[in-house]
């Protein structure tokens, strides 16, 4: 174990003991903590980490309130950023008027109707990750941000979001390079074992006077709960701006690339309700219309003569829309079954979009101790297939123990067949 790993652990070790002496009665200290290990059977290759989760609640007054939320993590594939803090924020409750909410610091923030997944949920960064787990779906980087949410009446609120700067996705610098060169290799019909990538990201300018803002007006109409937002801001993950490509005589080739969050605005309405003819059953949906700013890839390619070839690829270019709609039902044995029609994923964007359909069912036991689980989601453009099917053990209320098996099928290259097969058992324990 290296110097640094040990500081990291040592400075939490601390932390966990200092809080409970500065904590008032008006505070409160929750945490969990994971383990977790799990093997790839397409590839062979088995992983394991674990986290700490610690989160501090404090009233500093009958108005005001802090939260700091903390999480050491180590995953042995190295994905994770080993300490972030998920949360950080002053929040005041009807203050400085009676109408007025707001949190202040570093934050994440949901919208959208859909419980994972919504293409409206889209102010906060995510982490790389592998899985296709709930747990890894929810996964946000915080923002560091202003939410303010004004009490029109009982039933009607007006929401602003303000963000004075810029939070970009996490992916580990090594991977996304793995990533881009064979995306490029692809593109450009050279082979990826013979290329040399060199990349440059370009973030936006955004601060107090550019930021980052949004506004989502939500209330009820009919007994269904309806929410309209707007969003200015810019892509999380980058795309080339320029590709300068140099070819040798030897087959070899370099490629120099420039890349950049282009600009985009998000017009969201989310509404969920319950069906009145099936008790028991509720729907949810969400629509996000994107307008990006014109974004365009000039690729430069010099050959060993000499000779440069130079074209434009449109990688933004017009609006066009994502959307969910999904149903839950609960059966009188308390079999939860949802099914969502999705187009297009988070990871989808621009004329990428595609469409999915996803099942997904809980089974709790008589005592609740056990509950078996089953997801399925199929891309309806080409057929692949992804199931995951597990199972849980809670022996006690703060302990949970987690067995799944993942498991795709489809061509190579299709939209679900990288999820890949695996094995997943973890542990948690709540305090």
């Amino acid at each position: 174990m290296d110097g640094k790993r040990i500081l990291i652990l040592a400075s939490f070790g601390l932390l966990l003991f200092a809080l409970p002496l500065v904590a008032g009665e008006a505070s409160e200290i929750t945490g969990e903590a994971k383990i977790g290990a799990s093997y790839d059977l397409e590839k062979g290759e088995s992983a394991w980490g674990g986290s700490l989760n610690l989160k501090y609640d404090t009233s500093i007054s009958s108005n005001y309130y802090f939260t700091a939320d903390l999480l050491l993590s180590y995953q042995s594939e190295g994905y994770l950023q080993p300490v972030m803090i998920n949360e950080l924020f002053l929040q005041g409750i009807e203050t400085p008027s009676e109408e007025v909410d707001f949190r202040l610091g570093l934050l994440q923030l949901s919208w959208g109707a859909s419980d994972i997944m919504s293409p409206v949920d889209v102010i906060n960064p995510t982490p790389f990750s592998l899985s296709f787990s709930e747990d890894a779906l929810k996964n946000k980087i915080p923002v560091p941000a202003l939410d303010l949410e004004w009490y029109h009446s009982w039933d009607w609120s007006l929401e602003f979001f303000y963000q004075p700067d810029f939070v970009p996705n996490f992916v580990p610098e090594g991977l996304e390079k793995q990533i881009l060169a064979y995306e490029l290799a692809s593109l450009l019909s050279l082979p990826p074992q013979n290329l040399s990538l060199s990349l440059t990201k370009e973030e936006p300018l955004v601060n107090f006077s550019h930021p980052i803002w949004g506004v989502r007006a939500r209330g009820i109409v009919s007994s269904v709960d309806v929410a309209v937002s707007y969003l200015q801001g810019y892509y999380l993950s980058p795309y080339p701006r320029e590709t300068n490509v140099f070819l040798g005589l030897d087959g070899s080739s370099v490629v120099d690339v420039t890349m950049g969050y282009p600009r985009r605005s998000m017009l969201g309405l989310e509404f969920q309700g319950e069906f009145p003819l099936l008790e028991g059953s509720t729907f949810r949906g969400d629509i996000a219309l994107f307008v990006p700013e014109r974004w365009i890839n000039r690729i430069n390619i010099t050959q060993p003569s000499g000779e440069v070839i130079s074209y434009p690829q449109e990688v933004f270019q017009n609006p066009y829309w994502k959307g969910s709609l999904g149903i839950d039902y609960t059966t009188d044995n308390n079999t939860l079954l949802n099914l969502v029609w999705m187009w297009g994923n988070p990871y989808e964007e621009g004329e990428d979009i595609s469409p999915y359909l996803f099942l997904a069912a809980e089974r709790p036991s008589d005592d609740n101790k056990w509950t078996a689980l089953l997801t399925s989601g199929v891309s309806l453009q080409d057929g692949s297939m992804v199931n995951v099917v597990g199972l849980t053990y809670k022996p006690e209320d703060d302990w949970n123990i987690s067995l799944s098996y993942s498991f795709s099928s489809g061509a190579p290259g299709s939209k679900l067949r990288g999820v890949g097969d695996g094995v997943f058992l973890g542990v948690k324990y709540s305090f």
